[in-house]
């Protein structure tokens, strides 16, 4: 499990290694499910556990915000 905190408008991206545009849904999780868990919440914080295949990368993205 990998566990992140995240605050408000930051993002997280999981994809897999080597994505191909033509690539289906039923492919993206052909090695099993992603799930993601909330552990714990703290402020404005919230902290994640994510359950992925280890054939998928998954980033912070502390630069990009939603707007």
């Amino acid at each position: 499990m990998l566990i992140l905190t995240r605050r408000t408008n930051e993002l997280i991206h999981i994809y897999p290694d080597d994505l191909p545009p033509d690539m289906t849904v039923a492919e993206l999780f052909a090695d099993g499910q992603i799930s993601i868990e909330v552990l714990g919440l703290k402020g404005s914080q919230v902290k994640l556990g994510i359950h992925a295949p280890k054939s998928l990368t998954i980033l912070r993205d502390d630069a990009n915000e939603i707007t």
